[in-house]
């Protein structure tokens, strides 16, 4: 069993991967004078471009809108995508029940960035972004982003948790600290023996696989996702 927490009598214990957190209050104002001037900036600049932000109303916001920005982004990555039936089953399971929500970003009446996050127990956690990347030019991953926060704090939530960034991300560590999050190390602890190991996505058969999604048709995206995304979660 891994436990993901420091625990007393683990048979090993993993270290190297980070988690930013964002100390939240009620006056998001306060929160976002926190923000790098780099930051503000960029969500002025959204601003001024026409970029608007909504809340999701139905399923099809997620299962469609969100999904069609989401291969977009996990083919740049070289990753799978989730079956399209994880997001049908999330909306009914956490969306609809107030656990969580998406949002959407659009310029001209298009969809071009869409964040998925969850929250409960004074904790909203940012799950899932994605975006177009013809449309970055308009900063609308910054508005999103903000917005995201001030619902937050709306809500009242004590903290925004950017989830976990693994070692050797500077980048994506940079772009969380300027958002004034506080950078905490994440220990992993096992108990008992580890189980059988699951298929493996390192070494050449995980290049050839991110190679063939990035260059490849989108059903290749989808089709990885269906037979490994359980593996790779």
């Amino acid at each position: 069993m891994e436990v993901r927490a420091p625990i007393e009598g683990a048979s090993s214990v993993s270290h190297g991967a980070l988690r930013h957190v964002i100390p939240l209050e009620r006056d998001s104002a306060r929160v976002y004078a926190s923000f790098r001037s780099s930051v503000r900036r960029h969500i002025a600049q959204a601003e001024r471009g026409g970029v608007t932000i909504r809340q999701a109303e139905s399923p099809e916001d997620l299962v469609n809108t969100f999904y069609r920005l989401h291969l977009r982004t996990r083919r740049r990555f070289g990753v799978p995508i989730q079956p399209r039936r994880f997001f049908r089953m999330l909306w009914e399971s956490v969306i609809r029940t107030g656990l969580g929500s998406v949002l959407i970003a659009e310029a001209s009446g298009s969809p071009v960035a869409a964040e998925v996050f969850l929250s409960w127990n004074g904790t909203t956690i940012s799950k899932f972004s994605a975006s177009d990347e013809r449309a970055w030019s308009l900063r609308a991953n910054n508005l999103i982003t903000w917005h995201l926060i001030k619902t937050a704090c709306e809500q009242g939530s004590r903290s925004l948790d950017f989830g976990r960034t693994d070692p050797g991300s500077e980048g994506l560590s940079m772009f969380k600290r300027s958002w004034g999050a506080v950078e905490q190390p994440l220990c992993y602890g096992t108990l008992g023996a580890g189980p059988e190991p699951a298929p493996s996505m390192g070494g050449k058969a995980g290049h050839w696989l991110a190679s063939a999604i990035r260059h490849g048709p989108p059903v290749v995206c989808r089709a990885a996702g269906e037979a490994l995304y359980r593996y790779a979660a």
